[in-house]
């Protein structure tokens, strides 16, 4: 019986640490990114991060992307508007022969004829334990 209270004291300690671990981590690594970007058409860069329409983005028509980020092993983007979201509309990026990671998405309707969309992307490096995250306004056409 008296090994149970420092056993008790001890899975506290251990919840109480990796509370704090997890939201230390969480603090760290869940911060969004913004990517400046006049013309997507002809490529927006942040730091080694490269992100292209092949043609101009247009709603309910798809259009393919381009993004290059060396090291990346998975690449995600999802499109919501300012201050509403689109649905689920989560893409998976292929990666191509030449480094490039290539999807062709299609950006759905907005009933209040708005155009100011936010490209949110997710980019899982090798050397990382969580993706980073970044974010993209664009308009259509």
């Amino acid at each position: 019986m008296s090994f149970k209270r420092p056993l008790r004291w001890g899975i506290v300690l251990l919840l109480i640490l990796g509370s704090l671990g997890y939201f230390w981590l969480k603090s760290n690594h869940d911060a969004i990114e913004t990517i400046v970007c006049d013309a997507i058409v002809q490529g927006c860069t942040h730091g080694d991060l490269t992100v292209r329409a092949m043609t101009p983005p247009t709603t309910m028509q798809a259009f393919e992307v381009r993004i290059s980020s060396p090291g990346a092993e998975s690449v995600h983007a999802s499109f919501d508007m300012v201050d509403m979201q689109m649905g689920m509309n989560r893409y998976r990026f292929q990666r191509q022969p030449d480094g490039s990671w290539r999807a062709m998405v299609t950006l759905p309707l907005c009933v209040s004829g708005r155009s100011d969309w936010i490209m949110l992307i997710d980019i899982k490096h090798s050397s990382q334990a969580l993706p980073a995250h970044y974010q993209l306004t664009l308009t259509t056409q």
